[in-house]
């Protein structure tokens, strides 16, 4: 038996990296396409010297959208502008992976492009405990720093499409010579230049997944009281709210309304919660 990393899954195939570095071209063995544990890229597996998967390894953790498991940690990236950033599926992404437990640092990309209005929405993120990178392929800001993040870990870069993952991931390493798009004139996103969920070793102890973009993102799997606790600006300020659980909508004496009336809590990351517990209760009456 050989162990490895599955870096690929496409057309049926699973292509696993060994240790010494070298991709076997995998099939799944028959036995385990009769479980619902669905062979993840990022999995950690044995293959059969006849190039059959026997068994997948325990998981550390995965994603649902994109489908892929054991990461260190997740850049999300946006972009500064071109396109703007959508704060409301930036704060769904956030839940997303907070959901997960899995680390994630916000990479601002094209910030050649930021204005006043990012640079406040960086501050925004960095004082609700966020790390923030800001980069640019352009004058190559932040280039370094990003490929330091990257060191010993198995790192996913996601996020919508158009802002730059795959310029970013050039930038980083050139051989990886990812395909790059531009962004629509007309309907201001790009398009998805990544089809398939991949995984690439940028040295022997760091790997990168590069995803596709979002074009879905389900919430059934969380409980509204789950979703209160992925903002993380709420957690001190629930204990002074009446009831528990506290949902903080219409309730009376709530503490993370007052804290929004304050101006403890930014509009719009209130303004995301209540969007999201709205789309949890309407998915569960589908």
């Amino acid at each position: 038996m050989t162990t490895g990393i599955v870096i690929k899954n496409m057309n049926g195939y699973f292509y696993v990296q060994s240790k010494d570095g070298i991709v076997h071209e995998c099939k799944v063995r028959g036995r385990l396409k009769k479980t619902r544990y669905s062979l993840l890229v990022g999995d950690y597996v044995d293959i059969s010297e006849d190039a059959f998967i026997e068994r997948i390894h325990h998981r550390v953790n995965s994603l649902i959208r994109p489908a892929i498991a054991n990461i260190n940690q997740v850049i999300l990236v946006v972009a500064a502008h071109d396109p703007d950033i959508n704060t409301l599926l930036l704060n769904k992404l956030l839940v997303m992976i907070e959901d997960a437990d899995i680390y994630v640092r916000i990479c601002i990309n094209k910030y050649d492009l930021a204005d006043a209005s990012t640079s406040a929405l960086v501050n925004e993120y960095r004082q609700l405990g966020y790390s923030v990178l800001t980069t640019s392929t352009r004058t190559h800001e932040g280039i370094d720093e990003l490929r330091d993040c990257l060191q010993g870990k198995v790192s996913a870069f996601a996020g919508p499409s158009g802002v730059g993952k795959s310029s970013l991931l050039n930038e980083i390493e050139p051989s990886f010579s990812f395909q790059t798009g531009q962004v629509s004139e007309k309907i201001k996103r790009g398009r998805h230049t990544t089809r398939h969920a991949s995984l690439f070793s940028l040295n022997d102890e760091s790997f990168i997944m590069d995803t596709p973009g979002f074009s879905a993102i389900g919430f059934t799997h969380i409980s509204l009281e789950r979703l209160t606790s992925l903002y993380p600006e709420f957690l001190q300020y629930e204990s002074q709210c009446k009831f528990s659980p506290c949902y903080h909508d219409h309730e009376p004496i709530c503490g993370i309304k007052d804290a929004l009336q304050n101006g403890y809590i930014s509009e719009q990351r209130y303004a995301s919660y209540l969007a999201i517990r709205e789309e949890i209760i309407k998915q569960r009456q589908r």
